[in-house]
């Protein structure tokens, strides 16, 4: 790279002044067109006819976009003037006509005339309607200045240059409408909006070609679409935002880097590109593209030049660490990530960047969890105006690792408050709706599920009123979406679980935020496949999950193998996340109890049983887990059950039962039903009584058995007929016995379930 190349890279260095370039031949179309315009209008204003109003409307929207866009060719200018969305007045399109007529076929005159400073002092009056301090004026400023500043040799090229886009323009209209690099003028309109989904149906377009192949550009590319670095930056600066908050606004992987390597094509020096094109791999999961882009980005950013001081020169270097760290986290380098991150800190020490400083540290923690104590070493400078957001983002982070390691729920939700407080006071609507996904969570981790679900429902009703902030597909969005449908697929909505599902799908199409709906698609799976005992297609999405998340991927595989009956399977499951490192408090208790499953369901209850059973309410009473405990307390009843001690199996059910039937999915409270039920009958003290408790548990049984088939989840349906018949049966209820026994007979051969996944305790 040459030193000119440096000095033009950096914005402090004064004494470099660049070279002016001939302005291209769309750039005086603009102009002309904008001439007209003004002509028209003022005509009709003295004729005294009032120019029409959608007409200028739509012109104004029309040259908005024309400043943003790449320099096109004549005919792609024309068939946008044409285009119903900004069609032109008639008239105005009529003298835009003529005029370009002119500057091809009277000389050389037409052109110097346009270029003369009276023409454009006309262009920037405030009584023609175009203020020179207004986005416009400032193009037409530029463009025209550099028209004044132009050589006559020069002149004459962009002469030559103009006739020869002119001409190709009118042959191009003239025999039909041409696409540009695979593109329709349509697709113009919507580069800063939507994606393309046409570029991969197109042929010889593949992922690898076209997304991950940072050095292609098509080779029917128009040679006058040009983009200017202006154009080039807010186009990287828009679709970056997109990326960060709504990804389903920007562009598709294939279109971004078309875009990206014309834009690189042009301008060579763009660092920011390369980075865009980072960002743009990383979605990809492209480790060695995203890897590739990150050097290249760092190789064009604009450094010192070599006779600065040493600590200057290293100024900037550190943010390209932090993003190096950030690449190896994506994909679980934790080690290498650390180094990144260490380096960062360094650099950031030496030239005493403190937001950087503070960036670094804050990816150190994420990464370092289980070794910091959040509340003293996580928060920043409360006092420090200049930290606000960081400030936010750290005690959300508080928050997070408080609740995992079993801290006073009142005391993370007074820091929310300042998380809150914080956001609202400074208008940062991402860090407002990320605490409202944070309380959700929060609820959901102490079993309030009930609340955790209308903390999702107001996010999303508050992301409809909000103004200002697009936070319309943010992570939290992304994450309250598939806490809904886990929520709908518990109460048993099967059909407004598979809605929100889908409604995440489409929103949230590739990661990372694809990891939320992806995770929550294959916990639904897995649960609906246990109830119907399907354990092969259960045993697939438990692979599927372990890629995604390796604890909750086990965990639901013991579950399987439980359900299944291989309980020596899963015992070895349970003890290889037992003694798995970071192991957060949810897991552990959840753990447990499937360990304890896995020996009640062998018949045999030992003291291991209830030994597990203690460990995990005591982890779950530690971290304020109501519900879990409340599950436990259902599973000790059951346990107790089977060792014969009724009275107090009868306790424990109904010590648990209200915050079951508070807060549990429709199959935990079926199951709370049999439970109570079971535990009612074997309490009485006589015949007599458990004919009488039984009869009166009849309803709740026949509720428990229309939970179950709503789940379809048969063996359990049929597990209440069996424990009813038999126990009629044994109670001397001949006519009760048979009813019972004829209706497992019949939902037996409409539903054939394998005997031995009858009468589960789990």
């Amino acid at each position: 790279m040459h030193y000119e190349e440096l000095d033009a890279l950096d914005p402090r260095n004064t004494t470099y002044i660049t070279r002016i370039e001939t302005p291209p031949p769309h750039k005086v179309a603009v102009l002309i067109l904008v001439q007209q315009y003004l002509k028209v209008k003022n005509a009709a204003t003295d004729a005294g006819v009032a120019y029409p109003l959608m007409a200028r409307r739509n012109f104004c929207m029309l040259l908005l976009k024309l400043i943003q866009y790449p320099d096109m060719t004549y005919n792609d200018l024309y068939n946008l003037l044409t285009s119903p969305r900004y069609k032109i007045n008639t008239i105005h399109l009529e003298s835009f006509e003529k005029a370009m007529s002119n500057v091809f076929t009277m000389g050389i005159e037409t052109l110097c005339d346009f270029a003369e400073r009276q023409n454009w002092d006309k262009l920037l009056s405030e009584e023609l309607g175009i203020s020179q301090f207004s986005i416009v004026g400032l193009y037409i400023r530029r463009v025209c200045v550099i028209l004044e500043r132009l050589s006559f040799p020069e002149i004459m090229a962009l002469y030559k240059n103009i006739c020869l886009y002119y001409e190709k323009g009118v042959r191009s209209l003239a025999i039909g409408p041409r696409r540009v690099g695979g593109a329709s003028t349509s697709a113009q309109d919507d580069i800063f909006q939507r994606p393309l989904e046409r570029c991969a149906n197109e042929p010889g377009h593949t992922l690898e070609e076209s997304a991950l192949d940072t050095d292609t550009v098509h080779q029917d590319r128009n040679p006058h679409s040009k983009w200017s670095p202006k154009q080039a930056d807010l186009f990287v600066t828009q679709q970056c935002k997109l990326l960060e908050n709504n990804e389903l606004r920007a562009l598709s992987p294939i279109e971004l880097q078309t875009k990206l390597n014309e834009i690189i094509q042009d301008n060579p020096l763009n660092s920011q590109a390369y980075f865009l094109g980072y960002m743009n791999q990383l979605r990809l999961r492209d480790y060695y593209g995203a890897m590739n882009a990150l050097h290249r980005a760092f190789d064009r950013s604009p450094i010192q030049s070599m006779n600065q001081s040493e600590q200057k020169l290293l100024q900037g270097f550190q943010y390209f660490s932090v993003n190096l760290a950030v690449l190896h986290a994506c994909f679980n380098h934790r080690r290498e990530a650390l180094s990144a991150l260490k380096e960062c800190i360094m650099l950031a020490q030496e030239c005493g960047d403190k937001r950087c400083l503070d960036l670094a540290n804050s990816w150190y923690c994420l990464l370092n969890s289980n070794k910091i104590d959040p509340f003293e070493k996580s928060l920043p400078d409360i006092q420090d105006p200049g930290l606000v957001q960081s400030l936010s983002l750290a005690i959300q982070y508080v928050v997070k690792f408080g609740a995992q390691c079993g801290y006073l729920p009142l005391d993370l939700f007074e820091l929310l408050l300042k998380s809150d407080e914080l956001s609202n006071k400074n208008s940062i609507i991402e860090h407002a709706s990320d605490s409202l996904a944070l309380r959700s969570a929060l609820w959901c981790l102490y079993g309030r599920h009930e609340i955790s679900s209308l903390y999702a429902q107001l996010l999303l009703q508050l992301k409809k009123t909000w103004a200002f902030g697009d936070i319309g597909n943010s992570e939290s969005v992304s994450k309250v979406l598939a806490s809904l449908s886990l929520w709908f697929n518990v109460q048993g909505e099967l059909q407004m679980s598979a809605v929100v599902q889908n409604h995440a799908r489409s929103r949230f199409p590739r990661y990372p935020n694809a990891q939320n709906w992806m995770t929550s698609e294959l916990l639904i799976a897995i649960q609906q496949c246990i109830y119907r005992c399907r354990w092969q297609e259960a045993l697939k999405a438990c692979c599927q999950l372990y890629i995604l998340d390796k604890s909750a991927g086990n965990l639901q595989r013991a579950a399987v193998y439980i359900a299944k009956r291989y309980f020596n399977t899963a015992r070895r499951i349970i003890h290889k996340l037992l003694c798995s490192p970071n192991l957060n408090v949810l897991t552990q208790v959840r753990v447990l109890v499937l360990q304890a499953y896995a020996t009640i369901c062998e018949d045999s209850v030992s003291s291991e049983t209830t030994e597990f059973l203690i460990r995990a309410s005591v982890l779950a009473t530690s971290a304020y887990m109501e519900y879990e405990q409340a599950v436990v307390d259902m599973v000790l009843a059951q346990v107790l059950l089977k060792m014969k001690m009724p009275q107090k199996a009868f306790q424990a059910a109904k010590n648990c039962m209200e915050k079951i039937y508070e807060n549990g999915g429709v199959y935990d409270r079926a199951k709370m039903d049999f439970v109570f039920v079971r535990c009612m009958v074997a309490a009485s003290e006589s015949d007599d009584k458990k004919i009488s408790n039984l009869l009166e548990g009849q309803n709740i049984l026949e509720r428990a058995v229309n939970c179950f088939k709503k789940l379809e989840a048969h063996a359990k349906v049929l597990d209440i007929f069996v424990y009813l018949a038999q126990t009629f049966n044994e109670l001397g209820q001949i006519e009760q016995r048979n009813k019972y026994a004829c209706k497992f007979k019949h939902y037996y051969s409409e539903y054939p379930i394998a005997i031995e996944y009858l009468g589960m305790a789990f």
